[in-house]
């Protein structure tokens, strides 16, 4: 064999194929990146958030702790039941990167099993595997399911990390791997969490006659007591990997990569002052009439989450302009009808 996609491999892909491909999209790519943030979402807002929030012992915390531990359950369980379904159509959509005058079999070959992307994908596969049997037990009341929880966290880390972008699948192994790993865990503690804040918030009850008892003022509190240096960390350590696929300030203004990235710090940055205007003011408009306008903004914050993370999946599948030689080379997208090119071509 020479270079990742071997000789005599070539040959057309049956007409089921494109529908395949199909569900790799960048649909299929929001929602993947989606379940990975609300799993790690889950068990952050568990231990970071209403573990830790300080209302006295009574009633109203005995009702609440019941509705936070079925809230973390179902989303914990729905999440990883959703990241195990979407793991083959995200492998089918990044081996349509793959030079396309092989068959769609002889590229998720070269991908999963001759790449790091491939390693990245059975420690996702694990993470899911573990967090669901984990949230499955909890549902059951049984506490055994809280260290499997705790254990999906660093695989998602591992998962998340070697499969951060698909020009890298057949790079050497560098530290952005790590940056990558650490990023995806910080995403999911401070935007995950944010999520189930705001799911939270329709399932508990003011209780704004005694404010120092009211639920969700209490979880504002704690949550906002973390995101701040969640946030930081996201900023950092996104930056970073970013910055290993640009190969210089002008990569920024004159590239499609360097323009999706640019747009996607400014809406971060935003983010991060609507952060810090609700670690302000968040917990006293929670226990005050003020409560029914933090709800919508929040709620627009939703939105520009998920913006966030469609820009993040755009950034994924976009060719980097720091794509080495070798890269380019196994990532090429050939045109229709060139299956007779030579195979010095392919890659050596």
């Amino acid at each position: 064999m020479q270079g990742v996609l071997a000789r005599g491999e070539r040959g057309g892909d049956h007409p089921t194929v494109p529908i395949l491909l199909a569900l790799g999209s960048e649909a299929i790519a929001v929602l993947y990146v989606l379940a990975i943030i609300m799993l790690v979402g889950a068990t952050a807002f568990h231990f970071l958030v209403w573990r830790k929030v300080t209302l006295p012992i009574g009633p109203v915390r005995r009702a609440t702790d019941e509705q936070m531990f079925s809230l973390v359950v179902q989303t914990g369980t729905w999440s990883a039941a959703a990241l195990l379904a979407l793991l083959a159509p995200r492998a089918a959509g990044v081996s349509a990167l793959l030079d396309d005058r092989y068959s769609l079999r002889t590229r998720l070959d070269a991908l999963l099993l001759r790449s790091e992307w491939g390693i990245g994908f059975a420690a996702m596969a694990a993470a899911g595997l573990v967090s669901l049997a984990g949230f499955l037990l909890l549902r059951r009341h049984r506490m055994l399911g809280w260290p499997l929880v705790i254990a999906g966290v660093p695989l998602v880390a591992v998962g998340a990390g070697l499969q951060g972008h698909p020009w890298d699948a057949f790079a050497n192994m560098t530290a952005a791997p790590i940056f990558d790993g650490i990023h995806a865990v910080a995403v999911g503690g401070w935007l995950g969490s944010f999520f189930l804040l705001v799911l939270a918030e329709r399932r508990v009850q003011q209780h704004t006659s005694s404010p120092w008892t009211d639920p969700l003022g209490a979880m504002l509190e704690r949550y906002f007591r973390a995101s701040g240096a969640l946030a930081t960390l996201v900023l950092l350590t996104g930056l970073f990997s970013s910055s290993t696929h640009l190969t210089g300030f002008d990569d920024i203004e004159g590239t499609p990569y360097g323009r999706l990235l640019a747009g996607k710090v400014a809406i971060v940055l935003i983010l991060m002052a609507f952060n810090e205007h609700h670690r302000r003011h968040a917990e006293r408009q929670a226990r005050t009439d003020e409560r029914p306008r933090l709800v919508h903004t929040m709620r627009f914050e939703v939105g520009i989450i998920v913006l966030i993370t469609a820009l993040t999946v755009l950034l994924v599948d976009t060719t980097p302009p720091g794509a080495n030689e070798v890269r380019t080379e196994v990532f090429r997208s050939a045109s229709s009808g060139s299956a007779d090119a030579s195979d010095a071509e392919i890659g050596r």
